[in-house]
């Protein structure tokens, strides 16, 4: 956490806020999570610049600064997220941005110090880093990019859609809760999928991924909230995640919660009459 919907949530909670607006002053107070760079540059540089755009990559937030201030980079990570009112800890406050003309903050905060922060000085030097760390992003790949990227791989499925380098913006819940859409066993192989279930696939990772960014993404713990402190909504409409011992909405027999290969300390919830390791599953 947070994955893909819970970082589009906070891209689109920012934007009305940020985007068109001068900086009066960006401070880092946690040096700690910046990586590639100074306080004083990320300081100096975005002083007095305005926002020209903020946009998501995956699971980064990408704060672009007007003429060649470059660009702000935020990995928020495990426990990381963005504030449009007052955070509840000012000891989690790890970077804050100071709008000129008004008394308007927005935080940065993060509980654990597991996020980072990087300033790039050109889109092509944040591409480059966004090329080495991940794969296309879950919402844009094609039927044929994700295919050819399967057939790469004798890993099981889940553990497969949750490396970024292979697609960018799945984690835990949203593997859970697409395999189950799409009838795929979570330990399925990945290389052994079949074109019609790879199409399946494709389809239910944009039908949930876009569920979750409707219902502002999931919040289980403290660990996220919307810019406006709120809890996602995904949680109370899911199939999968965190209901192991539950009836399956597909068939009414009980929800699996076990752990697999490759997903150490990750529980995996699936149903193993909709999702049966030889395929041919419930269609919900």
């Amino acid at each position: 956490m947070p994955e893909l919907p819970e970082v589009e949530t906070m891209v689109r909670g920012l934007r009305p806020a940020l985007v068109g607006q001068r900086l009066k002053a960006v401070r880092v107070l946690d040096p700690f999570l910046l990586q590639g760079c100074t306080k004083k540059q990320v300081e100096a540089t975005a002083k007095k610049t305005v926002v020209v755009s903020v946009e998501r990559r995956g699971k980064w937030v990408v704060m672009t600064l007007e003429d060649s201030h470059g660009l702000i980079v935020i990995q928020p990570r495990m426990t990381g997220g963005f504030w449009l009112v007052p955070p509840p800890r000012d000891d989690h406050v790890r970077m804050t941005f100071h709008l000129e003309g008004s008394e308007k903050i927005v935080w940065f905060c993060d509980t654990r110090r597991l996020g980072k922060i990087a300033w790039f000085a050109d889109l092509a030097a944040a591409e480059e880093a966004f090329a080495h760390s991940h794969g296309p992003d879950a919402l844009a790949i094609t039927v044929s990019e994700l295919a050819a990227r399967l057939r790469k791989t004798n890993r099981g499925i889940k553990p497969t859609l949750m490396d970024q380098k292979v697609l960018a913006g799945i984690g835990n819940i949203y593997a859970d809760e697409t395999l189950f859409r799409a009838g795929l066993h979570p330990e399925r192989t990945a290389a052994s999928l079949k074109s019609n279930e790879v199409i399946k696939l494709h389809a239910a990772i944009q039908t949930i991924l876009a569920e979750a960014i409707e219902a502002e993404g999931s919040s289980f713990d403290a660990g996220y909230r919307t810019v406006l402190g709120l809890e996602g909504g995904f949680l109370a409409q899911n199939a999968m995640y965190g209901r192991g011992g539950k009836p399956c909405p597909g068939c009414g027999n009980l929800i699996i919660k076990a752990k697999i290969a490759c997903l150490i300390g990750r529980p995996t919830h699936y149903c193993p009459t909709c999702q049966p390791l030889g395929g041919h599953g419930f269609e919900l």
